[in-house]
């Protein structure tokens, strides 16, 4: 089951981007988020889009986001 969700504004909520792996063989970017602390991924076939660019849609609420990652990030520990 596939969930997408998209907000209009997103002004008093947190995004960051918290990790972006690329799997070569599929041609495939996974960008995870996280959004006042529930998880979000933004999958980019062909990995056409450019980084900055896709978080500051995420930050304006122009890009559809799945719930939930698909592939881990490592967690930042602090200190680090």
């Amino acid at each position: 089951m596939l969930v997408l969700t998209a907000s209009s504004f997103r002004a008093n909520e947190e995004v960051e981007l918290t990790c972006v792996k690329k799997q070569m063989a599929t041609q495939t970017c996974h960008y995870n988020f996280t959004i006042d602390g529930i998880r979000y991924r933004f999958i980019d076939n062909g990995c056409k889009g450019k980084k900055d660019d896709i978080l500051k849609k995420a930050k304006d609420g122009k890009l559809a986001l799945a719930k939930d990652w698909k592939i881990d990030c490592e967690v930042k520990k602090d200190g680090d």
